[in-house]
């Protein structure tokens, strides 16, 4: 009798906010879609599953490599600071988590606080640089191959538009202290912002405008954004070659 060899093993973790969470309702009376209930049915949410892009680069990489089995472990909360995440990174050191590959992604929540009248959850920029780097120092050494920063995305139409100018002008001094933390770090750093402003740009909106928008409500991703998100994240994995002695 022969025997299979053993099935290499792609494991992921994710470290963020609700963008990277991406929790989604779902029903088991939804997924015939031969059989799906009538427009206007009442249907009984079961449970909630993580979405979004995280899902999508999990199944992309499952798609690409059927070969290895790559599992994910989404440890981002919403409503997390970097406060809260290096928290959720401590955690996953106590409890012995070993990834190949941890993703990290924060900033939005320590920025959003000072603008929701919750001064006392907000991180100014100077701690959260501290937060950031003690957050890469845990998941450095719980990573096989490395760990990946992505930048915070903008904000979109969550408010006048002028606060919003201001919100993502403290957002990106942000950004700028984590790529900062991950060059010292030894982490890789994937700007997800200067994309996203782009397509917002050619977007558009008002008159004349496509009618699509990379937020679902100004904050959270739609469809396009978790779209785009998953494109700047396999371009990166491409071009860097980091999971390649895993996968091949």
């Amino acid at each position: 009798m022969t025997t299979s060899p053993m099935r290499p093993a792609l494991a992921i973790g994710w470290f963020g906010t609700s963008i990277m969470e991406h929790v989604e309702a779902c029903s088991s009376r939804l997924d015939f879609p031969t059989d799906l209930p009538s427009i206007g049915t009442t249907v009984v949410v079961e449970e909630h599953r993580q979405g979004g892009y995280a899902r999508r680069v999990h199944l992309g990489l499952q798609a690409a490599h059927p070969h290895v089995t790559v599992v994910s472990h989404n440890r981002a909360v919403g409503g997390a600071t970097s406060r809260d995440i290096c928290a959720l990174a401590r955690r996953a050191a106590d409890e012995g988590a070993v990834y190949d590959v941890a993703f990290l992604g924060c900033g939005i929540n320590d920025v959003w606080r000072s603008f929701q009248a919750r001064e006392a959850e907000a991180v100014g920029v100077k701690e959260y640089a501290q937060y950031y780097a003690e957050i890469l120092t845990t998941l450095v050494a719980l990573s096989r191959v490395g760990v990946v920063c992505l930048s915070e995305t903008p904000f979109g139409p969550v408010a006048d538009p002028a606060v919003v100018k201001v919100m993502n002008e403290r957002l990106a001094s942000f950004n700028e202290a984590a790529a900062r933390a991950a060059a010292t770090a030894g982490a890789h750093f994937v700007d997800v912002w200067t994309p996203f402003t782009v397509a917002a740009d050619e977007l558009g909106s008002g008159p004349g405008s496509s009618g699509l928008s990379l937020w679902s409500d100004g904050v959270h991703l739609s469809d396009l954004g978790d779209a785009l998100m998953q494109q700047r994240i396999e371009a990166f994995l491409t071009a860097s070659s980091l999971i390649s002695p895993i996968t091949m």
